[in-house]
């Protein structure tokens, strides 16, 4: 995935949050990071999260922020990820099983 990938990332430890919006900076096996927008409340070390890009989705843990202005850049431990395109395909294959 390049750098600059839009992201949306949801505070799981609180269900009633909104989304937030952001931009990919980087990734690796991992980890991903990212710097948020919008100037909202920052989100501490240890909040457990949900990043979607594109592509993927990504659950994992706040491992570190730092503000920067008006914006927010975290470093995301990730405990687990799905490919969209795979979970797209699962879908449509359990999709044709119950049709036969």
């Amino acid at each position: 995935m390049s750098d600059g990938a839009v992201v949306a990332l949801r505070d799981l430890s609180h269900p009633d949050s909104t989304e937030r919006s952001g931009s990919l900076i980087s990734e690796g096996v991992d980890w991903v990071d990212l710097e948020l927008t919008g100037g909202a409340a920052p989100i501490s070390s240890g909040t457990l999260v949900g990043v979607q890009t594109s592509q993927n989705i990504y659950l994992g843990q706040v491992e570190r922020g730092e503000l920067l202005g008006s914006s927010q850049r975290l470093r995301i431990r990730v405990e687990h990820w799905l490919a969209l395109q795979d979970a797209s395909s699962i879908q449509k294959l359990w999709t044709q099983e119950q049709t036969d």
